[in-house]
């Protein structure tokens, strides 16, 4: 071995232990820099760059889809019911997102012979209760109370009504006396034709819709119902007001159904269920 390879090893191994470090510490490559530093004098972004090669997008939160955060409102944000808005009527039960308010019935369409008699019903109720009489919205005769359904059982329970009924023939229903009915929270007092003609069919359509009903665990119908056709309302318990001039109310009843005797009869073809904002018709057999 020449005398000049000699000394260049002979450097070398100075340059190896004239520091004092370990020989296990990593000798650096050709193009990195032998100066040893500090973790601590390293900048972040050069210590991402040595690490990953590149510097790391920085994560940006974004928050929930509006959708979602309806799922879980707080109880204070819930929508809360307002008599004001719809005539002083105050809810059965609580509105709750999910839950449909449901009713089966028959429908009864308006003429000017009722809406004459409901005149005149306004006129001598507001005799015997301090606040207003209002018009019902809808003529029709229940069939099934008020109850809730979820959202996700509507088609089902539809189906299951269409079934049942599919076999029930169509029929007439006549209208005999007036009388007075207030719901179950006396938060509302009625005043109502009952149906003397056709209370059998009317009872033979509420025996299978209360098997529906009771497949889904909803209250059924009335044990002995009193089927009627409500024509106008007011707030509050007043049935024992109303009840002390039905007389008079009874007397003008049967001067419209004597000079209009045609217009007290229902020709039923079709039933009806309302739940929510959805409307469903079922057709009885010919």
């Amino acid at each position: 071995m020449s005398a000049s390879s000699k000394g260049s090893l002979s450097l070398l191994s100075v340059y190896n232990h004239s520091d004092g470090s370990d020989e296990d510490d990593d000798v650096p490559g050709a193009r990195v820099s032998v100066k040893r530093e500090s973790p601590k004098e390293w900048s972040e972004n050069e210590t991402k760059k040595v690490m990953n090669n590149q510097i790391v997008p920085k994560l940006i939160s974004l928050p929930p889809p509006v959708a979602l955060n309806s799922l879980f409102l707080a109880s204070e944000d819930r929508p809360k019911d307002n008599p004001e808005l719809h005539q002083g009527r105050v809810r059965s039960f609580a509105h709750e997102r999910g839950n449909w308010s449901t009713f089966v019935y028959v429908q009864c369409e308006t003429n000017l012979v009722l809406q004459s008699f409901m005149d005149v019903v306004k006129v001598l109720c507001e005799t015997v209760v301090p606040v207003p009489i209002e018009p019902v919205d809808e003529f029709h005769v229940s069939l099934t109370k008020t109850f809730v359904l979820k959202h996700h059982w509507i088609d089902s329970f539809i189906e299951s009504v269409r079934q049942s009924i599919k076999e029930l023939s169509i029929f007439n229903i006549t209208f005999g006396s007036v009388q007075v009915y207030c719901n179950d929270e006396k938060t509302r007092t009625f005043i109502g034709l009952t149906v003397q003609v056709g209370q059998e069919a009317l009872m033979a359509c509420v025996q299978e819709l209360d098997k529906c009903l009771a497949e889904f665990k909803l209250p059924c119908f009335f044990e002995d119902p009193s089927f009627h056709l409500s024509v106008a309302w007011c707030s509050g318990d007043h049935e024992q007001s109303i009840r002390s001039i039905l007389p008079q109310l009874d007397v003008a009843f049967r001067q419209f159904t004597h000079t209009h005797p045609d217009k007290w009869t229902i020709h039923v073809k079709q039933l009806f269920c309302k739940s929510g904002n959805k409307l469903f018709a079922f057709h009885l057999a010919n």
